[in-house]
């Protein structure tokens, strides 16, 4: 047994058992469920996300998943359910809102979650506080916000000063963690230390060693979870064990050996060898933008919408999901994952058509060179992309991309970095045409923030405030009262950007994946991917 499985054996008290005497027999009937039992879930990292509005990545958001509540939860199709807020009224103009609490929530420490405690909550999320070095909660409408006031101890009214129809959903993201009071008013040295973030969540911390573990136990008075969630009282699961364990084969022979019950991503190759062990592959949809690039339009030669419409139908799609992935995932037909309630099917703008790249190319001046690729005004069409060192497929895809834009006579120099040399090189640099995008969400008004350099816009294809019609959509998405005209907005953003090539999409995002034991059953996903163990079991 090498360092790493041992250390590992040693961690959860078992030794190396075999498959065949731990897992049931394939397609064996579902038992009752079972009180008790604890389940041991491997990942490969625990690093970043304990403090207040950090970056909170896959990893530590599972576990905030646990041990926090939210105030609403946002289902696969972007529908909110209450939680802490069992239910809530609109104004006409999406300006505010007013929350109505449950009653008898209390956090681990024994203090109430009422409305004070959300408006604190609320609060530092759309503001941060500099003096402390918290930012602002991302995707949070920090820009419109006004004022977060108890009317009562259980209810809260929220008021923006434009309308703000993402707002509801956005409670249901998987940063909107509650945290108790003195949570929030922690002293800077203190401020990323799990053991002093409390929530209000089924589980508790036992233990946490910062990087490589943390160890939850259920909270026994716990009665409040999501209406999605068809469970009451304490959850079943007495234990959960995040443990880090970073080599995707070691966490996979771990489950297969019945030492962990749940690992997280694993190469799409190894689905059917799972499978056929008995074991279970759980891809939940995400909302969320599809894989593929965002364009820079400063960079050299993409300003030019030809460029850009050739490597849009340079690339086949078909062979990238029969290369490197498997029937789990979806073809795309726009930019937005096809669970998104206003996702359009565009699949007709993103056809392969290598001959339509080609006389798109030579409209645009450029050329065959001696070897192919292709020149003009004495520069080769060629530029440099970068894999995303988040997205453990992507050097493969981006590998088959390259190949299919040489073909039309486009060069591609693959970069593999590491996240610190990626960010340091990629993030604002106008020579990188191409930067691939994984993001969910759980509102698809996200879309008008990613369009334009205005109030909280990201300005993802560079234009700043140059583009009117960009300009004309981002405005109508923000000041949209109802779902329905915006819907409308929406799906003709969506043919706009397609159009005019400034999302390259490459393949439905699948952003978390569960393989797991067949005991591990009644877990619910949220529109994000992110499960809730709140209501799970063990089977006999």
């Amino acid at each position: 047994m090498n360092t790493e499985r041992r250390k590992l054996a040693q961690l959860l008290g078992i030794g190396a058992t075999t498959l065949a005497s731990s897992l049931p027999a394939h397609g064996r009937a579902q038992t009752a469920r079972r009180d008790g039992g604890e389940v041991t879930f491997l990942l490969s990292s625990l690093e970043s996300g304990w403090g207040l509005n950090e970056r909170v990545d896959t990893y530590t958001g599972i576990v905030w998943g646990q041990i926090a509540d939210k105030l609403v939860h946002v289902d696969a199709r972007g529908h909110a359910t209450g939680w802490i807020a069992e239910r809530w009224d609109e104004n006409p103009t999406q300006t505010e809102f007013v929350l109505h609490l449950k009653r008898g929530v209390t956090f681990s420490d024994g203090t109430p979650l009422d409305a004070a405690a959300v408006a604190a909550n609320i609060e530092l999320w759309a503001k941060g506080d500099p003096s402390r070095g918290v930012g602002r909660l991302g995707l949070f409408p920090s820009s419109t916000y006004t004022a977060a006031e108890a009317i009562d101890a259980h209810t809260l009214r929220v008021r923006f000063s434009a309308p703000t129809l993402g707002f509801i959903p956005t409670l249901g993201y998987h940063k909107a963690v509650l945290r108790a009071v003195s949570s929030l008013n922690l002293r800077p040295n203190e401020l990323g230390n799990l053991t002093k973030q409390l929530g209000s969540g089924p589980f508790t911390v036992r233990s946490w060693q910062e990087g490589d573990n943390v160890v939850l136990v259920r909270r026994p008075d716990y009665n409040w979870g999501p209406s999605a969630i068809e469970h009451t009282g304490p959850a079943s699961l007495e234990r959960i064990t995040f443990k880090v364990v970073r080599d995707a084969s070691i966490r996979g022979s771990a489950l297969q050996a019945g030492q962990a019950d749940v690992v997280l991503n694993v190469a799409p190759q190894e689905f059917a060898t799972l499978r056929g062990r008995g074991l279970k592959v759980v891809a939940p949809e995400s909302l969320g933008f599809v894989s593929g690039f965002v364009v820079n339009t400063r960079a050299p030669h993409f300003s030019d919408v030809k460029v850009r419409q050739a490597v849009q139908h340079a690339i086949n799609r078909q062979e990238i999901l029969d290369t490197v992935f498997t029937s789990d995932w979806k073809p795309v037909t726009t930019f937005l994952q096809s669970n998104v309630p206003e996702a359009a099917d565009l699949g007709a703008l993103l056809a392969h058509d290598p001959a339509k790249s080609r006389r798109l190319l030579e409209e645009a001046g450029w050329r065959p060179g001696p070897d192919g690729i292709r020149v003009k005004d004495g520069q080769r069409l060629r530029f440099n992309l970068f894999a995303s060192p988040w997205v453990s497929t992507s050097r493969q895809v981006d590998e088959v991309i390259a190949q299919q834009l040489r073909q039309v006579g486009i060069s591609v120099n693959l970069q593999v970095v590491d996240i610190s040399t990626y960010n340091a090189r990629v993030r604002g640099n106008d020579n990188v045409p191409l930067i691939e995008i994984s993001r969910s969400f759980l509102d698809a008004g996200v879309v008008g923030n990613i369009l334009t350099s205005g109030p909280g816009g990201e300005d993802l294809f560079r234009y700043e405030q140059s583009n009117d019609e960009l300009n004309r959509y981002a405005a109508e998405i923000a000041n949209a009262v109802d779902r329905e005209p915006r819907a409308e907005t929406l799906r003709a953003v969506q043919r706009h950007v397609l159009e005019q090539a400034l999302f390259i999409p490459t393949s439905q995002l699948l952003q978390r994946i569960y393989v797991q034991s067949p005991k591990l059953r009644g877990e619910v996903y949220s529109g994000a991917a992110y499960p809730l163990y709140y209501g799970s079991w063990l089977e006999r």
